[in-house]
């Protein structure tokens, strides 16, 4: 039988795999959130954390449907949300010690991103190759059919900067050139969208 150590050593070890492509471990958004959430909560309970994920649960993940409801109750139409699911539990997991990301930013790095992010740098469409030229490699990436989501994460480890890229339109089996980004979420997982995103409002909003 294995140890309590070496079953936390796996949940590990599946964890940055499960966060870059949760399809290939929760099924869907809502399976993917089940399989987080459990992860998640398995090792706080293996390291004597519950009170850490209880806090979670009322800031970072908190909602009647969880952080999947946070982002239904905007009521764009984007079909799914399983990347942008994916990463907000890796900035969870990152707050709390068991998700490195590849890349963190340091004081001057972060300070540069916020100040990007005036009024006229949303006047204007980007490609993620814009993106990633002008800011550098994100700290992490999440996929899904449709979507990437690139993240930005400071050090200390503090909310993400989510940049929220369309790979192709929902009704559409043409992939873009260069994924065309979408919008940004900075507080709340609430979308900041760009001009190319007008297909996401619905119609009542767009009357």
């Amino acid at each position: 039988m294995q140890s309590m150590e070496a079953f936390r050593n796996h949940k590990l070890e599946a964890l940055p795999h499960a966060l870059k492509r949760p399809i290939m471990f929760g099924g869907n958004t809502d399976g993917a959130v089940v399989w987080f959430d459990l992860l998640l909560r398995d090792l706080c309970w293996i390291d004597e954390r519950e009170h850490d994920w209880d806090v979670f649960q009322e800031t970072d993940l908190r909602g009647n449907r969880g952080v999947l409801g946070q982002f239904e109750y905007q009521q764009f139409q984007i079909p799914v949300y399983i990347a942008e699911v994916a990463s907000v539990y890796a900035q969870v997991a990152h707050k709390l010690g068991y998700f490195q990301p590849e890349r963190v930013l340091n004081s001057t790095e972060w300070k540069d991103l916020h100040s990007l992010l005036s009024a006229d740098f949303f006047e204007r469409d980007w490609t993620q190759t814009e993106i990633y030229d002008r800011l550098g490699p994100p700290s992490s990436e999440h996929y899904s059919s449709e979507t990437t989501v690139a993240c930005y994460a400071p050090e200390p480890a503090a909310d993400w900067i989510f940049f929220d890229f369309s790979r192709r339109l929902s009704d559409s089996s043409d992939w873009f050139e260069a994924p065309i980004l979408r919008d940004i979420r900075r507080k709340e997982n609430r979308f900041e969208f760009f001009p190319f995103a007008d297909w996401c409002l619905k119609e009542t909003e767009k009357s």
